[in-house]
This record gives C-alpha cells, sequence and structure tokens, in this order.
C-alpha cells in the first residue's frame, strides 16, 4: 500500500525530489487523484525527502483529511499544509521518537550547540555528528543544519520543553 507508515522503522537514505515525486504520483495512477504542483513541490521542501515524513504527510492528506479522500479533488498545498500541521500537533509514532532521541545526551549536546549558534563541523564529536546524521536529524550540505522544515519547527520546541525536566 501506498504511504504505508505503520512499517517497522528503519533508517533509509532520504528520497531525491524525484523519487518523492514518483512516490506521491503511484498514488494518483492508483486513484486518479493529482496533486497540484505546488503540493508536490511542498512535500519536498519540508521533508527534503526523509521517508517517514514524506509518506505520514501524502497519507494525511489523502486518506486522512475529509477533503482529500475525494479523489474527484486535487491534492492542493492548502491540503498538504493542514496535514503538515496535524502530523506535527498529533506528534505520530516517528514524531514522538524524535523526541525521546533529544533527551540522549549526544543527540541533545550536537542539536543544542546547532541552534545556539553557527555551527561548525570542527564543533562536534565525530561520533557524535555522525550519530546525529544517521538519525536523519542533521545534514552537513550546504552547511550544518536540522534536516527539513518539519524538524526545524519540532526540535526547538522539544528540545527546550525536555530541558526543563
Amino acid at each position: 500500500m501506498t504511504f504505508n507508515i505503520k512499517a517497522k522503522s528503519l533508517r533509509l537514505g532520504n528520497f531525491i525530489e524525484a523519487e518523492v515525486k514518483t512516490l506521491l504520483l503511484q498514488h494518483t495512477e492508483t486513484t486518479g487523484q493529482v496533486f497540484t504542483p505546488e503540493a508536490l513541490e511542498y512535500v519536498w521542501r519540508q521533508t527534503q525527502g526523509q521517508p517517514w515524513l514524506v509518506n505520514a504527510l501524502a497519507y494525511e492528506a489523502c486518506f486522512e483529511l475529509k477533503s482529500g479522500r475525494d479523489r474527484t479533488h486535487p491534492i492542493t498545498l492548502e491540503l498538504m499544509k493542514t496535514a503538515r500541521e496535524d502530523l506535527i500537533q498529533r506528534r505520530d509514532t516517528h514524531l514522538d521518537q524524535l523526541t525521546d532521541k533529544l533527551k540522549e545526551p549526544r543527540v541533545h549536546r550536537v542539536i543544542a550547540q546547532m541552534l545556539g549558534s553557527e555551527a561548525q563541523v570542527e564543533q562536534f564529536p565525530t561520533d557524535d555528528a555522525q550519530y546525529v546524521e544517521d538519525l536523519g536529524l542533521i545534514r552537513r550540505r550546504p552547511a550544518w543544519r536540522i534536516a527539513n522544515p518539519i524538524y526545524q519547527e519540532i526540535i526547538p520546541r522539544e528540545l527546550t520543553w525536555t530541558s526543563q525536566f
């Protein structure tokens, strides 16, 4: 099934933009429901190809939102924006696990340092930075940064909240 987000979680490499579009167009081929070009671009920009986020965002828009279930209407930018907000508010399993990872000292240390200043490669212990990158939370190119806009919204909020305890 397209957009299966219940499968066992393994760290996959991120999709490239063409793979994100190919995945979303599988839904179109199966159901006839199209994605507007703006919606396709939005999914890529917001997820940067993170597999769980791509699938969860598409699933939310196409199967959970009432207007998305009407196959005669396209999946629009507005539907995708609503789906994004719903995912963030609901804190599905993946996002919940992400917040648990922030409690790990080596993850917390790297992320907190990135959020606190301009992050330079030499600031991070190599093993810690590699671990956090392998988790898909950060990326090096073009510079050290939180991996995607959805995580950029969630991580600072959760890091602040978890550090209060």
